[in-house]
């Protein structure tokens, strides 16, 4: 899930690498974490905070639409959100669990007591764990589809209903982008 803007750099340029003033500032110590483990891996994020991803969510409709509206507030999307399927290459992603990064976010922030280390091994925690991915930033070629992603009703409603929000929210056209796609063969072409 990405906002329009992001989407928007992608079909102009090459790279997207997010910004720290769009991390929550109590996260930033977690998020600086993360960009430490990475570098200790080889995978090098000039100085950006990561770009978060789930893989094989965009597989199953119904786990998407859940993901979002855990991690979206009706603000995010009364702006608007793109669902961006992508092939991003093993060396330039770190696997976590997404249990124990909440976790250790939470004892980061300072709600909780533990974890004092975060686990990098990637292992899933319980049967309703998922595994997350960050990279270092999105590159166009990793961009397999794009397409609009419009809010259920029920956050339309609150969308409406929210004189702050209302004048903000543009319902999402259909369609796709035509930007980086891949061939048959794995090639890609800009369309």
């Amino acid at each position: 899930m990405q906002a329009p803007e992001v989407v928007a750099i992608l079909r102009h340029a090459d790279v997207y690498r997010a910004d720290w003033d769009l991390v929550v500032s109590n996260w930033r110590g977690a998020y600086a974490d993360m960009v430490a483990e990475m570098g200790r891996r080889g995978i090098d994020c000039g100085g950006a905070p990561p770009v978060w991803c789930w893989p094989g969510r965009a597989w199953r409709r119904g786990a998407v639409r859940s993901s979002a509206s855990m991690l979206l507030g009706d603000h995010e999307w009364a702006h608007g959100r793109w669902l961006l399927k992508l092939d991003v290459p093993a060396e330039v992603s770190l696997a976590t669990s997404y249990a124990v990064w909440n976790e250790y976010l939470g004892y980061a922030a300072g709600f909780q007591d533990q974890p004092e280390q975060m686990d990098w091994s990637g292992r899933k925690t319980w049967e309703f764990d998922e595994i997350q991915v960050c990279t270092p930033e999105l590159r166009r070629e990793w961009v397999v589809r794009a397409r609009p992603y419009p809010p259920d009703a029920d956050t339309v409603a609150r969308i409406e209903a929210d004189p702050l929000l209302r004048d903000l929210y543009v319902p999402t056209r259909s369609g796709r982008w035509s930007g980086t796609i891949r061939d048959r063969r794995g090639s890609a072409r800009f369309g």
